[in-house]
């Protein structure tokens, strides 16, 4: 079996999230039965530590209850993005910029993978001139 690993510069799993049409509810089922740790809750959305991946349980905003999204962290944003568009991924629009932090900035450029399902890079890149949607 060949290693190709790292070929559109994917590090790792960075974050998992879980639409929800209550997902309070949800979020105390996670909490409450399964025992997972919050590490934030901030807009409707709770994110909970899962063995080194994020899970992020909230609203299903133009998403369906029960749909998911795998957040994959790239080791350098930009790079994953050309090698990704490379290999033919069509980005749903331009990165999200979700917070900025001095000279760096936490962006999600979403896609789909061909049956349909939500994929997204999530990672720190350089500050750009995008306005901070998250």
């Amino acid at each position: 079996m060949t290693d190709r690993r790292g070929t559109a510069g994917i590090k790792g799993m960075a974050q998992i999230a879980i639409a929800s049409s209550e997902p309070a509810k949800l979020s105390a089922y996670y909490r409450d039965t399964l025992g997972l740790d919050v590490m934030l809750e901030t807009g409707g959305m709770t994110f909970f530590g899962a063995g080194g991946v994020r899970l992020m349980i909230g609203p299903a905003q133009g998403a369906e209850p029960g749909d998911k999204i795998l957040y994959f962290e790239p080791e350098d944003f930009a790079g994953a993005e050309a090698a990704l568009a490379a290999k033919g991924v069509a980005f749903q629009g331009p990165a999200n910029v979700l917070q900025r932090d001095g000279a760096k900035e936490l962006a999600l450029r979403p896609f789909r993978d061909p049956d349909g399902n939500g994929l997204a890079i999530l990672g720190w890149r350089p500050v750009s001139p995008e306005p901070v949607r998250g």
